[in-house]
């Protein structure tokens, strides 16, 4: 009976085991290729906050998560108006209606895959090779600025919303600079070829 016990324990201990492995695994996979998303955006976009570039704004280094809403109902089964305009959210309907280069870019496959990222983590802070290379803020040192009446010019990104294939993902930038000065982007990319590619920008809001 004792040797049953500590085998089958043994075997569950195991399987727990293995099963953390695989989640990090996966983790440390998903993070560098965020980080290699991230650096595609500000080479092909030519975003201007690199080092080396003159003028060069801030890039918070702190990415947001996106959060993917179902729209609701009414009870004749029309789609109810979207909710208030929020930088913090995109409808799945958006997402999954978008043609890029005459096709719909995320597939019904990925439905359930794109609201599983909900429960990702709230934000992620980008690796420190590539904060690095960039001009780096908080979006909290950001506000602090704004609250002291000081000028601010930065960059936000969220953390990208990936395919079930993780072959394609979504992004959103948004520029703040006081004021009515900013703007904010959709950004859509492809993996071709083992590289990230920029296949289209949604002009989104615009202060």
């Amino acid at each position: 009976m004792k040797k049953t016990f500590f085998l089958a324990f043994t075997f569950l201990a195991f399987t727990n085991c293995n099963t953390k492995s695989k989640q990090a695994e996966y983790n440390a996979i998903r993070v560098k290729e965020i980080n290699k998303i991230v650096e595609t955006i500000i080479v092909d976009d030519s975003l201007n906050v690199l080092k080396d570039n003159e003028h060069s704004k801030m890039l918070s280094e702190d990415l947001f998560r996106l959060t993917v809403f179902v729209p609701e109902k009414s009870k004749n089964n029309d789609v109810l108006p979207p909710p208030p305009p929020s930088f913090n959210n995109v409808s799945i309907n958006e997402l999954l209606n978008n043609r890029t280069e005459d096709n719909i870019f995320f597939k019904s496959v990925d439905s359930t895959y794109l609201l599983e990222q909900n429960l990702e983590e709230k934000n992620l802070k980008l690796n420190k090779n590539l904060i690095a290379k960039i001009n780096s803020t908080t979006k909290q040192i950001e506000l602090n600025k704004k609250e002291k009446g000081e000028s601010f010019d930065f960059y936000e990104m969220s953390i990208p919303i990936f395919s079930y294939d993780k072959q394609k993902a979504y992004v959103e930038l948004n520029h703040y600079c006081g004021g009515l000065c900013g703007n904010g982007v959709s950004i859509y990319l492809k993996k071709i070829n083992g590289k990230w590619k920029i296949i289209q920008i949604v002009e989104g809001w615009i202060s």
